[in-house]
Formats: C-alpha cells, structure tokens, sequence
C-alpha cells in the first residue's frame, strides 16, 4: 500500500469539497478540509501537509492564498472548474500547477515521487 499523505483541500462548495474527501481518503489519503483563505493558512500554520489543493476562485484569491502555502506546504495544486481558460495558459500564468475539479483524484493519484513544489 501507498505511503499516506496529509492533504489540505480548500474547497468553498462544500459538497465539491466533501466528495474530493471522500474519494481522496478511499485512496489513503488524511484529508482536512476547510472553506476559506483563513481557515486554510491557519490549518497551515498548526500541522504539516504533504500538499494543498486550492480553489483558484476562492474568495481572498486562490493565486495568493497558493503563495502564502508555498512557505509551508512543499506541493500545490490550484483546482478550476471546467469552463475556464487551458490548463498550460493557467499554469504559465500563474506559476503553480492546475488541475481540474473532475481530475484531481486522477492526478494525486500518479506514482508518488519525492515531495517537491510541483
């Protein structure tokens, strides 16, 4: 079985948010959820995550909210719903990677190499 990891997923929806949870944790995964730019930084603050899946359009700003993350959490993904601009486009403009809400459990669950940011 695969090494667990600690996953925070900052999801505004909360069905969305509780449904990538749940299919996250079927994997082995521990995942804390949480709904805002605040709730996030502080879960940031008070424990380790081996990565961090942000909502690109959550309120305070999802680029933003992945910058301030950047300093403690070694991966991030920014997370779009399916009617926005190309994934390389968003990738190349924002400087993290992008995946969209109904790959993310596909992506996360690619070999795991070691922990780097990206």
């Amino acid at each position: 079985m695969p090494l667990s990891r600690t996953i925070l997923l900052v999801e505004p929806d909360v069905a969305c948010g509780r449904v990538l949870a749940e299919v996250l944790r079927r994997g082995g995964d521990r995942v804390r959820v949480v709904r805002t730019s605040a709730q996030a930084v502080q879960a940031a603050a008070r424990q380790s995550y081996d990565l961090a899946v942000v909502h690109l359009l959550i309120r305070g700003g999802g680029v933003e909210l992945a910058r301030k993350l950047s300093r403690r959490v070694p991966r991030l993904y920014l997370s779009v719903g399916a009617r926005l601009l190309g994934d390389e486009i968003l990738e190349t403009a924002l400087g993290f990677p992008v995946v969209r809400k109904a790959r993310v459990h596909a992506h996360l669950a690619r070999p795991r190499g070691p922990r780097s940011n990206g």
